[in-house]
């Protein structure tokens, strides 16, 4: 009988050096992600044994425990045990301090950029699962268009149509909301903030072409659904604004005039000076998409493609999740990031199911065919931590397989109508290129699949899976007969 997520939360901790080492906890779609006191007092090897933890990563701000899908559940057992949820406790003071002191022995430099990848890995990574269910939405209505299911017309039809744009439209919205916990600002206040950029007078306004101006400042006519960047500068900003407000305001009536002054200096700046740089670098951004996708894109897709698993590995992939969502919100396609992202999800599915063929062990099959599902449906680390990555040959294969099917898909001009990264994308290559891009989205997905499979079963010997899986359970067996 294996152990229960109660019984996994209590060893976790206890490898983390005790709740006394924990200042809080938060997860994403596999990873359970600890803000450590002392990071040395972690025991990484007794973690990476434990029966249920695939593996560790290590990150400047971060310890993540790599768990699978059914993290959520292990998060809740870690919270039950009095460690800190990290979206309600204030544990900023405490990751300042440790990020001081990481700065001190850190570059400048790589400091700022960590911070930077940070930041918008905990905005970006809470508005996952509305991404992926209003992607779903995309998916629906794409049937609907291929097969004539239902009429665009219909009133059916409009109301998925609404469902498929709302996490899209109120994306501002969306992030004020997890940029506030970020930035540690008011809730309430960063919502209105960013809501006046999204309130329909002022769209209306901007849609008449009528002249926009506060105190006789001119504001420039943006439109800021679907954007990402204004909102993330706004929020940042408000939460210098919010201090210095602190600051000047006499105790007694901070009550009244701090959320009054912050809500009036933070909304003009917002549509004044803030919205305006963050469209045009989001403008900025667009214009690189096209840029790495003219002539040679098709060497962008393959790098990108092949090397995923390992910007994976640094958690950085978070931090792709603006530049497609820009791309999205500007043309309605993407043909750089989430296509790469479906060829390197597939080539990990595909190179852990040949793991499973090959092996003839009962648990390492069970793993990999786990796994390699769980890739073909876009959620790649428990194959990458699990499988690929422990044996190594099927990591080579993955790569191979998902660089040659990215750069098929760039020569071919392959386009995603849809915001999908899994085998799903395959309902989402119908669009204005017709069936031309559909056969070559299907041609890719196809690469993705069978040269990794087929590459893992000629590489990958089964007396090395058979090995190194005992290896691994030798360790745990030892480790708990110490514990005991």
């Amino acid at each position: 009988m294996g152990q229960t997520n109660q019984e996994l939360a209590k060893s976790i901790i206890q490898f983390l050096g005790g709740n006394q080492n924990i200042d809080s906890a938060v997860h994403c779609a596999t990873r359970l992600r600890f803000h450590l006191k002392d990071d040395d007092k972690a025991q990484d090897e007794a973690l990476r044994n434990l029966a249920g933890v695939i593996d560790i990563h290590r990150t400047p701000t971060q310890y993540q425990v790599v768990i699978g899908p059914h993290v959520s559940e292990v998060f809740e057992a870690v919270i039950a045990q009095g460690v800190q949820n990290g979206d309600q406790s204030d544990v900023q003071d405490n990751i300042q301090e440790k990020s001081a002191v990481s700065s001190a022995t850190d570059s400048s430099i790589r400091s700022v950029f960590d911070k930077i990848i940070d930041t918008i890995t905990g905005c970006m990574t809470p508005m996952i699962p509305a991404l992926t269910a209003a992607g779903m939405m995309k998916v629906i209505l794409s049937l609907c268009n291929t097969f004539g299911w239902m009429s665009p017309e219909a009133p059916t039809y409009r109301i998925l149509d609404i469902l498929g744009d709302s996490a899209f439209y109120f994306m501002p919205i969306l992030l004020a909301v997890f940029a506030s916990r970020k930035f540690k600002v008011n809730t309430s206040i960063a919502v209105i903030v960013v809501g006046v950029l999204l309130h329909p007078n002022f769209t209306t306004w901007v849609a008449s072409g009528d002249g926009i101006s506060f105190l006789k400042i001119p504001v420039q006519p943006v439109s800021y659904a679907a954007s990402v960047i204004p909102a993330l500068l706004t929020i940042w900003i408000m939460s210098y604004i919010e201090k210095f407000v602190d600051r000047i305001t006499p105790k007694a009536l901070k009550i009244i005039l701090n959320p009054t002054l912050v809500l009036l200096i933070t909304a003009p700046l917002a549509l004044i000076v803030i919205g305006p740089l963050g469209n045009y670098a989001g403008m900025g951004l667009a214009w690189f998409i096209n840029l790495l996708q003219g002539q040679l894109g098709f060497i962008m897709v393959a790098l990108l493609a092949a090397l995923m698993p390992f910007i994976v590995m640094t958690g950085m992939h978070h931090a792709l999740t603006p530049i497609f969502v820009a791309s999205f919100a500007a043309t309605g396609t993407e043909s750089l990031i989430l296509v790469a992202q479906v060829c390197a999800n597939l080539a990990q599915g595909g190179a852990s199911l040949a793991v499973a063929v090959k092996s003839k062990d009962k648990s390492v099959k069970s793993l990999a065919t786990a796994s390699g599902v769980s890739a073909i449906m876009g959620i790649t680390e428990p194959a990458l931590y699990g499988v690929t990555m422990k044996y190594k040959k099927p990591l080579i294969a993955a790569v191979i397989g998902a660089g040659i099917a990215g750069c098929f898909a760039g020569i071919m001009h392959v386009t995603l109508y849809v915001p999908q990264n899994s085998i799903m994308a395959l309902l989402g290559f119908s669009g204005d290129k017709g069936m031309a891009n559909i056969i070559a989205g299907v041609l890719m997905m196809l690469i993705s699949l069978v040269i990794p499979f087929v590459l893992t079963l000629f590489l990958q010997k089964d007396d090395q899976i058979v090995k190194n899986n005992v290896t691994k359970s030798t360790k745990a067996g030892l480790q708990k007969g110490f514990a005991k």
